[in-house]
């Protein structure tokens, strides 16, 4: 699998793609499912993602790579977790730079990001490829014209 995104502009999901979609080992806590494994007081005051542990498998799909055409496409709810993911990326995965993540409010919007980069840096979409976790927004980018893949693609 790997051999496939040798030469492409690979953009990345964080949370389920990268690292472990868990909090405090549960998907969901709090009574709160809408946030995901989180409860609204976590994402607004603690340090949430400090401790998600990353897919090693991941992390040599990204350390194999090309180091600047590796990029970040992650969604937020609160601007707290911003800067604890930049921090947890740097740490887990040091060949990312950080002019190449990028944050966006709505998961939906993934594929249309990457289109309108695609545009703005004169790449051709077939140069392109995207791994994330949700099923229906790869099929939306699919849809789109960009080669997309879930994290369990790379499993042995």
């Amino acid at each position: 699998m790997i051999d496939k995104l040798k030469n492409k502009y690979v953009f990345f999901d964080v949370d389920g793609t990268l690292s472990e979609y868990r909090y405090n080992d549960k998907l969901y806590a709090g009574g709160c499912p809408e946030f995901g494994c989180q409860s609204l007081e976590d994402l607004l005051f603690n340090q949430l993602f400090y401790g998600a542990r990353p897919l090693k498998t991941m992390q040599k799909v990204v350390e194999a790579l090309d180091s600047t055409k590796v990029f970040i496409l992650g969604t937020i709810v609160t601007n707290n977790e911003i800067e604890q993911k930049y921090v947890w990326l740097k740490e887990n995965y040091p060949n990312i730079k950080r002019e190449n993540m990028f944050f966006i409010s709505s998961t939906m919007l993934k594929p249309e990001v990457i289109m309108q980069w695609c545009k703005h840096c004169g790449i051709n979409l077939n140069e392109v490829a995207f791994v994330d976790d949700r099923i229906d927004v790869l099929r939306k980018a699919e849809e789109m014209g960009i080669e997309a893949y879930h994290p369990s693609s790379f499993m042995e």
